[in-house]
């Protein structure tokens, strides 16, 4: 599963964990499909307020990439300090993509080594 979750925060994940979807003869909940995601587009610049924990990051069990949109260099200078990136955020997300840990944010060129991953200046290219 792709969960690209924009700008959502802690209210947002909170409201996900209620949904229940009832398909044929079984029930799908918005824990299930956490639990289903292979990438994750990071919401919030991967602020202190963009991913629950236990019930967001720690769930998904499968992640294989995790897409960081943020600039930490003009974070700093607004004055947004350790927030954004939220340290702790970002070592659970290369945790659970582990081993490879492929956390990759718009404001480095990721240096793994998975052959999947094609950096460049502007962009990557993830091949599924």
């Amino acid at each position: 599963m792709l969960l690209f979750a924009a700008d959502a925060q802690v209210g947002n994940w909170l409201s996900w964990l209620k949904l229940r979807w009832t398909i044929g003869d079984r029930v799908v909940t918005g824990p299930d499909l956490i639990a289903r995601t292979i990438v994750y587009k990071v919401g919030h610049h991967a602020s202190l307020n963009a991913t629950l924990r236990a019930e967001g990051v720690e769930r998904m069990n499968d992640l294989q990439y995790a897409f960081v949109p943020v600039d930490a260099v003009e974070a700093k200078a607004k004055g947004w300090g350790g927030n954004i990136p939220f340290a702790a955020l970002l070592e659970a997300l290369k945790r659970q993509t582990a081993p490879a840990g492929a956390v990759l944010r718009s404001d480095e060129i990721w240096s793994g080594t998975d052959p999947a991953i094609t950096p460049s200046k502007l962009a990557y290219e993830v091949l599924l």
